[in-house]
């Protein structure tokens, strides 16, 4: 609906578009397309589906891409959530698949640690041993390590207490009707000014070397 602005419209009325040019001052007039090109191909469907399920898994994942993204989003200007789908873009498929282990909740340089084995027990009791010092000697005691799962067929994560990077082990309580063969872990580092290591991903097995 177009409204007055002394004598001249702003808005639409009818099939016409009235604005205000800024530099002129003048009344601006355009016509409304008779026809929007929307032909619905099965190739716009796909890709419209691949964005639903990337913004869905952005919102299970808000908790641990909120602290792992913060500082590369911040670089890109933009808030953690749109860092994050531009980030995993590739890793959904136009038929609904999703390429887990290359998901990314975090981004940065801190040095990451090597995960050396990953052991859930029958009471869903999840122990992880990791080796702080991997493939560098410039590490940081106090440098922070988060893990973050995730279960698919419940939709919902969960971003667990941290613990140092000198504890070499990390122990936390799943809820029992998590299927273990379907259970998605992630970790990524945050060091005392906030700065992050690249996204960890781990495979639950028996050991990992």
């Amino acid at each position: 609906m177009a409204i007055k602005e002394g004598e001249l419209l702003i808005g639409k009325l009818g099939n016409k578009i009235y604005s205000i040019d800024p530099v002129s001052k003048r009344q601006v007039v355009r016509s409304l397309p008779k026809k929007v090109s929307n032909p619905k191909t099965a190739a716009q469907q796909k890709h419209r589906s691949a964005f639903v399920e990337i913004v869905r898994l952005s919102s299970y994942m808000t908790e641990a891409h909120t602290i792992g993204l913060h500082r590369h989003a911040q670089k890109q200007h933009k808030r953690t959530y749109a860092d994050f789908r531009s980030l995993n873009k590739d890793c959904f498929t136009a038929d609904g698949c999703i390429d887990y282990p290359h998901i990314t909740i975090s981004c940065g340089s801190v040095a990451k640690v090597m995960f050396t084995s990953a052991k859930l027990d029958e009471n869903s009791v999840l122990c992880l041993s990791f080796d702080p010092h991997f493939n560098t000697s410039h590490c940081n005691p106090d440098d922070e390590l988060y893990l973050f799962a995730y279960c698919p067929d419940c939709s919902v994560g969960c971003l667990f207490e941290p613990v140092k990077r000198v504890a070499t082990t990390i122990t936390v309580q799943l809820p029992p009707e998590w299927p273990a063969d379907r259970l998605r872990l992630y970790a990524f580092l945050r060091d005392r000014k906030g700065n992050t290591s690249n996204t960890i991903y781990i495979p639950l097995a028996s050991t990992l070397l």
